[in-house]
């Protein structure tokens, strides 16, 4: 089989360069009809690899029903169809379950659903999903607890599903029953939970007598330390265990039985809620076989964390096949002056020591302010394997990154505090594809994008996160048109004081990014007005899904704005997503797309004060 996944990746890489370029271009929405005709001259069988790189219900929508060619070929295939319903219209699901998922069940090797009002419909793949056999791989994100514990005894008689990932979208106060189910699936290898909701201090015995077969398991909810007892005796052949909330329990509990993980080789765990004795205790009764361990702690107060000596001590005791040390401990500090020196660096100093230095586990310090208050980041620097990283001011440059490792691989995700330390920045992070500008950032007369563009490739970014008030639009605009590949925007904290509507439509900045930008995914979470509105409409004219929090005395114009059907801004639009509403509006809405006849099929929902539109 890899042999054959192989062969089709090198005749895709030897087709046209030009042509293959036009394909995967389109990778945000709808095929375009140049990308479409260029199809037509291709052998069947290169056109089967190409959709193999594309969404299939891209493919639906651009070839189906085209011509008889391609309708037969989409319909008479044999090959496995991935279905992702993460980012799809109603209208366009009914047309897609009724033509692809019903006739072709036994085709279904994945399923990813993330719309929260798709789980409500009828047709709906939840309510047959025992009819999946082949189902190898299913994702289910922001799904409520009725509808996660009816699937879940349903998938037990799935003999392929080796993958779940599930996210819930409401709390889930007693998270027990759904490890008991989670560890009764005969074919997981793979199983990634993510529950709302505080975990209380209830045993997970399920009464089984066989165990589950996962290997690679990933808790993103916080779980006490007596659940995890427990949930990691059920899967004794684990190898990869990623925990990102572990809790002290609330009253002493006796371990009756220690798991035995023979394969446990990797292991990441998010310990800012327990003390560095516990976690200790936690390494000598599980973790005994481990060889990569990555640690994060903030702002725990247990300084024994930052101890070079106690951690030397654990290691040399018991981890004697560690051999990648990664931590990062994030902090406040008082060892900070105001003209931003540290005035001691013993904790760096001790983990420069020959334990360290021999196995060449660097650690670096860097500081940031946050809300008037200095904050320290120690983290591991060689070898450098962490997925994000913080561009902020630099401590102990001794001890930091090696001059030679200029190039951060592993990096996807930037996160920048400050403009000089961007204009200072010694390396480049040549996998970047989500940046985050945060709190203190602001652009003064540099050019944005001669800034960041030393630092990480603009064209490659995928997702854009604001969260400070001082990027103006302009900027912003400005770096859009470097960056034709995002997709998601989401302002955290952006100030749009001062633009006018009707003066910014003027600029012919403004107006080439509108044209030519291709993000569909808008997130605004500061209070919103109509005036704003109408910007951001403007400039993201493709926009497809909108997450927005409107001031109450706005919500009904703004509403009316997005659902006209004479704003050709919003023709893309069929997702909307409302912060912090009183549950009086889902009435209001109903009554106003009824009574203006806004839309004819939709779904209207509630859920943690939020207000979900689907349409």
């Amino acid at each position: 089989m890899e042999q054959i996944k192989r062969q089709r990746t090198n005749n895709v890489n030897n087709y046209d360069n030009n042509k293959k370029q036009k394909i995967q271009a389109e990778t945000n929405g709808c095929l375009s009809k140049e990308c479409v005709t260029c199809f037509e001259d291709l052998s069947n069988e290169l056109i089967y690899e190409i959709f193999e790189l594309l969404d299939f219900h891209y493919v639906y929508d651009a070839f189906y029903s085209l011509n008889t060619r391609f309708h037969n070929l989409i319909v008479n295939s044999t090959l496995p169809i991935e279905v992702n319903l993460s980012s799809i219209s109603k209208s366009t699901f009914q047309r897609f379950n009724k033509d692809i998922i019903l006739p072709n069940k036994h085709r279904i090797h994945s399923l990813h659903l993330s719309n929260l009002c798709l789980y409500d419909d009828i047709s709906s793949p939840i309510h047959i999903m025992s009819d999946f056999l082949h189902l190898e791989t299913l994702s289910l994100n922001n799904i409520e607890l009725k509808y996660l514990e009816y699937l879940l005894g349903t998938l037990v008689s799935l003999p392929c599903l080796s993958s779940l990932s599930i996210v819930s979208a409401d709390f889930i106060l007693n998270k027990t029953p759904i490890y008991y189910q989670v560890v009764r699936l005969p074919a997981l290898k793979y199983c990634s939970l993510s529950l709302k909701g505080l975990s209380y201090n209830e045993l997970f015995s399920p009464t089984i007598d066989e165990y589950s077969p996962i290997e690679y398991l990933i808790i993103s909810h916080d779980i006490p330390i007596d659940q995890l007892y427990n949930l990691l005796s059920y899967v004794p052949k684990l190898r990869r265990l990623c925990v990102y909330c572990v809790i002290e329990s609330s009253s002493k509990y006796i371990k009756t039985s220690l798991p035995v993980l023979p394969y446990l080789t990797h292991v990441s765990l998010d310990l800012s809620f327990i003390s560095f004795d516990v976690f200790e205790q936690l390494v000598i009764d599980i973790f005994r076989l481990v060889q990569i361990l990555h640690i994060f702690i903030r702002f725990n107060s247990d300084q024994m964390y930052t101890n070079a000596n106690r951690w030397e001590q654990l290691i040399l005791s018991h981890m004697p096949n560690l051999r990648i040390f990664d931590i990062r401990h994030e902090g406040c500090s008082d060892d900070i002056t105001n003209d931003n020196q540290a005035i001691s660096n013993t904790v760096i100093d001790n983990f420069s020591s020959s334990f360290w230095i021999k196995r060449q586990w660097f650690v670096a310090q860097q500081y940031y302010e946050k809300l008037y208050k200095d904050h320290t980041i120690i983290y591991s620097t060689d070898p450098y394997r962490r997925k994000y990283y913080t561009l902020c001011n630099q401590l102990h440059q001794s001890t930091c990154l090696n001059s030679k490792e200029t190039h951060l691989q592993s990096v996807q995700h930037l996160q920048i505090y400050d403009e000089q330390q961007t204009i200072n920045c010694k390396y480049y992070f040549p996998n970047v594809t989500i940046l985050t500008f945060k709190e203190g950032f602001s652009i003064t007369h540099n050019s944005i994008v001669f800034m960041l563009n030393h630092v990480i490739p603009l064209k490659q970014l995928t997702k854009l996160i604001i969260k400070c008030d001082h990027l103006s639009l302009i900027k912003l605009i400005e770096l859009l048109c470097w960056t034709p590949q995002i997709h998601t925007l989401v302002f955290e904290s952006m100030s749009l004081h001062g633009v006018s509507y009707n003066s910014i439509q003027q600029n012919q900045l403004f107006q080439l990014v509108s044209s030519t930008n291709t993000i569909t995914n808008v997130t605004f979470k500061p209070r919103c007005t109509l005036d704003k509105l109408q910007i951001l409409v403007a400039l993201f004219s493709r926009i497809q899904r909108l997450t927005i929090n409107f001031h109450t005395k706005d919500l009904e114009s703004c509403v009316r704005f997005l659902l006209e059907k004479t704003n050709r801004n919003t023709s893309h639009l069929y997702s909307l997503r409302l912060l912090w509403v009183d549950t009086i509006w889902l009435t209001r809405l109903e009554t106003l797309i009824v009574s203006d006849m806004f839309l004819d099929d939709y779904t209207l929902k509630m859920m943690n004060k939020d207000l979900y539109l689907w349409w």
